[in-house]
């Protein structure tokens, strides 16, 4: 039953910040108290059908969209550092009410597309993941994104993946349409080697072949459902540096981080998403930027891997250690078990 309930708090969360509504104005509308509200997105109540209708009534939707958890946002590529398995713990952390969302290390997306918020700034420095996320502002690119696609579905063989994976050498690439080299960078994702995103250092995709006989690059109805959900909300798609995706945030703002991870002594890591290596002078000014924000009334949560250096870059905020699994790493030996931070300022 808790798991039932934590799916059915989720989704409370997720309408009632899509429609910009605090925890005290749904328990104005539904008659139901705040801390009831907050144990309910917390997946803490066993909810009435009393109370299932209230809720429903007061969202305005029908009540078996609000017991639909098939709708639900899903990333549309497998990505390192990937936050689905955290998810319940992010809610937890995130805080209870907060004006528009940013997110400059977008990757995957699994909180923020959880999340779904009504406004949002995301930005990530990867220029072909950019590409694939602005193609679901366009109804146009969308429809070529998966025409583009499924060619690349029935092409697929060993050869015709080293051929692809080359693109990015040839002249002219970047003046490609953005579905073109979106739908490069997606098929590369799922037929790669543990779908393991690595450039090297002049920023060439170099991840071998998965060797599957088979890909399947997308799924029709998340792609659908991702469409529609950034045609109705007013989301900012940025490709760029972190401070840059962040200057318009003030207080009252929610932003999160989830930047390439500070390396674990012992442990096999990478922060080669793109070009640039995120290292510890990286790490340093984001933390930087971090108390800046915090300074401004903005709350801010970040996370990292539970390493001394990044311990004592956030002395003095909430440090929250939580256990997550490493399950994309080039060596069987990097993966498994590791300790992450959760860090709040509120």
């Amino acid at each position: 039953m808790t798991m039932i309930q934590q799916v059915f708090g989720n989704k409370v969360r997720e309408l009632r910040i899509q429609q910009g509504l605090s925890q005290d104005e749904l328990a104005f509308y539904c008659g139901i108290d705040r801390p009831q509200i907050s144990k309910i997105e917390q997946g803490k109540v066993n909810v009435t059908l009393d109370t299932i209708e209230r809720l429903s009534q007061a969202l305005k939707i029908k009540t078996s969209l609000l017991l639909d958890e098939t709708k639900t946002l899903h990333p549309f590529v497998k990505w390192a550092g990937g936050k689905t398995q955290l998810l319940d713990r992010l809610h937890n952390f995130m805080p209870n009410e907060f004006n528009n969302y940013f997110e400059p290390f977008i990757g995957g997306g699994s909180f923020f597309l959880n999340l779904a918020p009504a406004k949002a700034t995301i930005n990530d420095f990867n220029s072909e993941l950019i590409c694939a996320y602005k193609c679901f502002q366009d109804d146009e690119a969308i429809i070529l994104l998966k025409e583009e696609l499924k060619r690349h579905e029935a092409n697929h063989s060993e050869e015709y993946y080293y051929k692809i994976r080359s693109m990015d050498k040839e002249e002219g690439f970047f003046k490609l349409p953005i579905y073109v080299r979106a739908a490069r960078m997606i098929y590369l994702n799922k037929s790669c080697f543990n779908g393991l995103y690595r450039v090297n250092s002049k920023g060439f995709f170099n991840v071998p072949s998965g060797r599957k006989k088979k890909v399947v690059t997308f799924d029709e109805e998340n792609f659908d459902s991702l469409r529609e959900y950034f045609r109705n909300n007013d989301i900012t798609i940025l490709n760029g540096d972190f401070e840059e995706a962040t200057k318009s945030a003030i207080a009252g703002d929610f932003v999160y981080f989830d930047p390439p991870y500070d390396v674990i002594e012992n442990k096999n890591s990478f922060t080669s998403y793109a070009k640039n290596d995120f290292g510890k002078d990286e790490q340093i000014r984001l933390a930087m930027l971090y108390k800046k924000l915090s300074a401004r009334g903005v709350f801010v949560m970040l996370s990292n891997h539970n390493t001394a250096f990044i311990n004592e870059l956030y002395k003095g905020f909430n440090i929250h250690v939580v256990n997550a699994k490493r399950m994309i790493n080039s060596k069987a030996d990097g993966r498994g078990d590791v300790e992450e931070v959760i860090i709040t300022n509120y």
